[in-house]
């Protein structure tokens, strides 16, 4: 149960959870440990029988607690040299006037040198002089190369909130053998084909550290998996449920993915072999924290559970999507029974979509729900996050990924997902700064009727 990023296999394969080395996480009843210090011991919950502690109390185990944080603060001051070593504290942010970026610059301005870049000058600066701590203005745009290279000058790190599907920006940084992370899609190709060696074994032979898919899912997601799996011992399964309001403001990018996607057929991989599917299929009902409680969600294609076989060897992986309120998931679920989706799919229509929704105003009640089941040789426990808007828990999953990146804790050259290299209680905690607070259920030894343990997926 290594969760420390100096513990990654070699790349390409998946990650072995071994058995307790550095620190005990599985207390004596078989219950989830933490090792938080107390200013930030909210970041991490899970319920407690220990002696003297209630079934709802937060367990604090002191003890392990000082070993874990004395050994994390050593390891940490080991790999802080490596970090140091690369070029400098800048970090560019693409897209970062966007609904995304801008939160990312604004999160990372106060302690590193920010650089917001996109295709128009004038607006990458406006922003820029916005968030103050001398962030700077740079024209960038991911498609022409000369403009790529000119803006990865002086840059340590590059963070990408654009869609780009030729990945010049990622390819110029492994070149550079710089730090850089991303929270746009089209991962699933990477998954499934030699892309993903081309790019490891480029990313060795410059230095290069890639963290790819680092927003809510995956990202966030991704790094609650990495917990539970080495609490459970290892993973056999894992079911990722995402709920967003339909009232919620997306960037035009993200929009536009999700209008593709509701018409792109995909496959889970269940027990071992891949099931052809579609959007908003294969209702489920699944039980939600506070304040939203049992939701239907629909199975959906996030590019994470492309990547779990490779990076966890899971047997099966899929993904779901809730939408609140849940007659719009109805209506979504029935288009694509009908195969109105084609329509809104085409160009013209999401160009027009995607126009009118690019102005509008944030909906303040806008929230947004993570819950990730994973089940292994019997046992099973899921973790769960409440957050507000969509676009500020994709910001922290970024920032925090940043952080990691420019600190020297993921330091290792290669091409990683976060369930790879993050470290979650670090993690965590960063993520509860943010407001956003992942609790972990106590271990079902006899999960028998969970969805994962049950017959063969089929369609509805």
């Amino acid at each position: 149960m290594n969760i420390w990023p100096d513990t990654v296999d070699a790349p390409g394969t998946p990650r072995r959870v071994s058995p307790v080395r550095d620190v005990q996480m599985v207390a004596a009843a078989g219950r989830l440990g933490h090792f938080l210090a107390p200013a930030t011991r909210l970041a991490f919950r899970f319920p407690c029988e220990h002696p003297g502690c209630g079934p709802a109390s937060l367990c604090c185990l002191s003890e392990l607690q000082e070993i874990a944080i004395g050994r994390s603060r050593r390891r940490a001051a080991r790999t802080l040299a490596a970090g140091r070593a690369m070029n400098g504290r800048g970090v560019l942010v693409a897209g970062g006037y966007g609904v995304v970026g801008r939160r990312i610059a604004t999160q990372l301005a106060p302690d590193y040198e920010v650089i917001v870049a996109g295709r128009h000058l004038q607006q990458a600066e406006a922003t820029a002089a916005e968030i103050g701590h001398q962030v700077r203005g740079r024209a960038l745009d991911v498609t022409d190369d000369t403009s790529v290279t000119a803006a990865l000058d002086g840059v340590a790190a590059v963070v990408s909130c654009v869609d780009q599907p030729q990945r010049h920006l990622l390819h110029a940084a492994i070149r550079r053998g710089l730090r850089y992370t991303d929270i746009t899609p089209h991962l699933v190709e990477l998954g499934r084909g030699s892309g993903y060696e081309a790019l490891v074994a480029a990313a060795h032979a410059s230095g290069a550290c890639i963290v790819l898919g680092t927003g809510i899912v995956p990202g966030i997601s991704s790094v609650m998996v990495r917990a539970l799996a080495d609490a459970l011992g290892g993973v056999d399964g894992v079911e990722t449920s995402l709920l967003l309001s339909a009232s919620d403001v997306t960037g035009p990018a993200a929009f536009d993915y999700f209008l593709q996607e509701l018409a792109m057929p995909f496959v889970v991989y269940v027990n071992g072999a891949d099931r052809p599917t579609s959007a908003f299929s294969d209702p489920r009902v699944v039980e939600f924290p506070e304040p939203f409680g049992a939701q239907h969600a629909y199975l959906f294609p996030f590019s994470d559970q492309v990547l779990y076989p490779r990076t966890l060897g899971v047997h099966t992986a899929m993904t779901r999507l809730a939408l609140e309120p849940a007659r719009v998931a109805r209506l979504l679920a029935a288009s694509v029974r009908l195969g109105a989706v084609r329509l809104v799919a085409s160009d013209s229509v999401r160009r027009a979509l995607v126009g009118r929704r690019r102005h509008r105003a944030r909906a303040e009640e806008a929230r947004c729900a993570l819950r990730v089941d994973v089940i292994h040789d019997g046992q099973s426990a899921h973790a769960t996050l409440v957050g507000g808007a969509q676009a500020d828990a994709a910001a922290a999953g970024a920032s925090g990924t940043v952080r990691a990146l420019m600190e020297g804790e993921i330091s290792r050259p290669g091409v990683w997902m976060p369930e790879q290299v993050m470290n979650p209680l670090g993690f965590f905690s960063y993520l509860a700064k943010q407001g956003l607070i992942v609790e972990i259920s106590a271990i079902d030894h006899h999960p028998a009727g969970h969805r994962l343990s049950r017959a063969p997926f089929h369609q509805d």
